[in-house]
């Protein structure tokens, strides 16, 4: 087992001599923007994007899917409807709980365990966010462990410099509440701020049928999400401008959802129904969060940033899984047929009661995690030989687990609903231990020669990972190593045009407890673009990312079965291109009316290289062959989103609307059938602000303003409804 204690040891035993800096000055209070904010991304050689506090408050949105659709190069899966467990992927990543995107809050990683299970089933509530960052190329290989695609940080709000305070309260469709409060200020060397929030709806889908032996659940399809965050900083007057930070976190989470969605023929006759097999499917999780933030500008020229933290983040998942009797299909296989699965069928729906051959198996997919490390880089910026360079180098010992806890049960449906089988006891279904320990170093170097900057970097992650099954007492011990260089450059022809381009290794690491002949997911990324600047700000980029080997693992979310959970396998060779496109712009249309404008295209083409077959299903269907050509699922080959209106002094009208191409539900190639299309989709938001007094907002929103019924997905378990027409009012007030 890997000593956790020396870990910690160590990464106290790094950070102590950081704690002895002294200070002169007090240190800016700053949001922890990694893109530089929003002045550094115009010159900065990668694709990045800012979305500030001011966007973010134009629509309220609290789903991060709706917030990243204004983003070029990002493909979305939806699930939910409210963005709970997100789906997110960049430039052809698959999406699936955003597995392959680095995701950090305030430049930490969120994730639960990045290394060992990298699956996000956590996810900060961007509610409480000031930004969000996205950006890709070069840059990436900054954060990690996942640099294939693209990296996210979510911007957390900063502790006022003078006494200031907000109440945010919102209402809405399917008893939407939401509630958010902070206050802060900074008094001499000492700031602090605390924020409470909580979200909850009741749900837009209706469960066939209820069961008053349900308990609390009581045909709910909704969730309430609560989040309790304090902040404090300390500032000292001394040698250094230097600052510690503290930051605490506590969140929890109780969701009625389910991964049971509806065969396309009760898709298509009512999108928003739920089976009464699916009444009792729910998750519940608590998060905690611990971060110390330690800043020291050495000299004029060089500042120290160190960071230690620890996330925890305990869950039960307790949801439908399969049926019980030997040789039964699949709750799929059912969904996609169900006329040739009558019984079964009917069995789901509630219909008939179950009986022997088809009771139904619930299981709990308990998980606990840590994750925990300590970060430190290194600012420096000299002239050499005339040469300005901005040099960074960072150093992250991380150490992650994830406690798997698995167990099913049998129920019957009964004519009053689901109800534990008589004589039935809970079976564990996996019980084990999944350890990562990483090392990871890096360096990058901006050179900055007349109008042009010339970018180079280099990661190394060296990873030590451990699986140990809790009931045999067996373990698998691996290893991984690997440097993972990166080059770009941006050059200002002139005041109006800027180029770009570069180069950098992706990389997704193995978990651990896998079969040697499994291999880290690697590619060779590449991007060429330019951008414009003035009055119309204009940015279009084309990547190449060049997999040598493109690499899924098993889940529930994607049709996996029990057993096969979290394991790995190989797919080869993939090639994704494509194209991305920004234009932003504000027409003045009459004095202090204007109309702002931003358009984002995202193009984006997929083919496998080589021919296997996908024994799991993570591909395509378990069995069948994966073929040369074929194209990724879940990534349309267009997508538009363009959000636009009219702005005054006092208030603002704005428009977003999306558009999505089809896309396949599995790898295929040629006309897409049928029964393996998401179709194509528009939908509208609408946003209203208005200022009656200073420092007091009153908006309103509709998300799906036109009502359109469109899927989102096909599985894991059947088709899934994007969000119906919701009405939302809110008051702001900040005092």
């Amino acid at each position: 087992m890997i000593n956790t204690h020396k870990i910690i040891i160590s990464l106290i035993l790094v950070s102590l001599p950081l704690s002895f800096s002294y200070a002169e000055d007090a240190v800016e209070l700053q949001q922890v923007y990694i893109t530089g904010g929003a002045a550094s991304i115009k010159t900065q050689p990668g694709s990045a994007t800012l979305i500030d506090s001011i966007a973010l408050e134009q629509f309220e949105y609290t789903d991060i899917h709706r917030i990243l659709n204004e983003v070029p190069g990002v493909n979305i899966q939806e699930e939910d409807g409210y963005g709970l467990r997100p789906n997110i992927g960049m430039r052809g990543s698959n999406p699936e709980r955003s597995k392959k995107v680095t995701i950090m809050e305030d430049g930490i990683l969120s994730g639960p365990a990045p290394y060992s299970a990298p699956a996000a089933y956590y996810f900060p509530n961007v509610s409480r966010m000031s930004a969000v960052e996205v950006f890709k190329g070069p840059s990436v290989i900054q954060y990690g462990p996942s640099t294939v695609a693209g990296a996210i940080n979510l911007v957390s709000r900063a502790i006022p410099f003078t006494p200031q305070g907000e109440l945010d309260v919102q209402l809405g469709s399917f008893d939407f509440r939401r509630l958010n409060a902070y206050y802060g200020e900074q008094v001499g060397d000492f700031g602090y701020m605390i924020e409470a929030l909580t979200v909850s709806t009741e749900g837009f889908k209706e469960l066939d049928t209820l069961n008053s032996n349900n308990g609390p659940f009581n045909g709910d399809t909704g969730f309430e999400r609560n989040d309790l965050n304090l902040k404090t900083s300390y500032d000292f007057n001394d040698k250094y401008r230097q600052r510690v930070k503290l930051k605490l976190g506590y969140a929890n989470e109780t969701s009625y959802e389910t991964y049971v969605g509806l065969a396309k023929s009760d898709f298509e006759s009512d999108p928003y129904r739920r089976y009464a097999s699916s009444a009792l499917d729910n998750m519940k999780w608590q998060h905690s969060q611990f971060q110390l933030t330690h800043t020291a500008e050495l000299s004029i020229e060089s500042q120290l940033t160190t960071d230690i933290y620890r996330n925890e983040f305990s869950r039960d998942w307790f949801k439908l899984n399969s049926f019980e009797g030997v040789g039964t299909p699949s709750v799929e296989a059912v969904l996609n047929n169900p006329d040739e699965n009558r019984d079964y069928y009917k069995v789901l729906i509630g219909e008939i009661p179950s009986t022997s051959f088809d009771r139904l198996r619930i299981g709990n997919n308990g998980r606990d995690f840590i994750s925990q490390g300590i970060q430190t880089k290194l600012n420096l910026e000299k002239t050499v030989f005339g040469l300005v360079n901005d040099l960074e180098m960072g150093l992250r010992l991380h150490m992650d687990e994830i406690e798997r806890n698995h167990t099913e049960q049998s129920y019957d449906m009964t004519a009053t609903g689901l109800q534990v089988a008589s004589g039935s006891t809970l079976i564990p279904t996996k019980q084990n231990l999944g350890e990562a320990t990483a090392i990871a170093l890096y360096v990058k170097n901006d050179i900055k020669i007349d109008n042009t900057t010339v970018t180079l970097g280099l990661r190394s992650e060296n990873i030590e990972t451990q699986l140990t099954n809790r009931q045999t007492g067996e373990f698998v011990k691996s290893s991984e190593s690997v440097l993972l260089p990166g080059a770009g450059f941006f050059t200002q022809v002139n005041e109006q045009f800027g180029v770009l381009a570069g180069i950098n290794k992706g990389y997704t690491a193995t978990a651990p407890g896998q079969e040697g002949d499994i291999e880290p997911e690697e590619s060779i990324n590449y991007e060429l673009g330019f951008r414009t600047f003035g009055d119309y700000q204009i940015e279009a980029i084309a990547f190449l990312n060049d997999y040598s080997n493109l690499k899924e693992s098993c889940s529930a979310s994607n049709g996996c079965s029990t057993v096969l959970i979290d394991t790995e396998f190989n797919g080869g060779e993939v090639l994704v291109y494509g194209l991305e496109g920004n234009v932003k712009f504000e027409k003045p249309l009459s004095e202090g009316i204007t109309l702002p404008v931003n358009v984002s295209y995202t193009f984006t083409q997929t083919e496998f290289g080589n021919t296997f077959e996908d024994k799991a299903g993570v591909f395509t269907d378990a069995g069948q062959s994966v073929n040369e050509g074929d194209e990724l699922a879940y990534v349309p080959v267009h997508r538009i989103n363009v959000k636009a209106g009219l702005q005054a002094q006092q208030w603002q009208i704005m428009v977003n609307a999306l558009y999505q191409d089809e896309m396949r539900s599995k790898s295929g190639q040629g006309d897409i059938l049928n029964d393996e299309k998401i179709e194509a989709h528009l939908v509208l938001d609408l946003a209203i602000n208005y200022l009656p007094l200073p420092g007091m907002t009153v908006y309103g929103t509709v998300d799906n303003l036109l009502a359109k019924e469109y899927a989102v997905a096909a599985q894991p378990m059947g088709y899934r409804p994007g969000k119906p027409r919701t009405f939302h009012m809110g008051l702001k007030y900040k005092f």
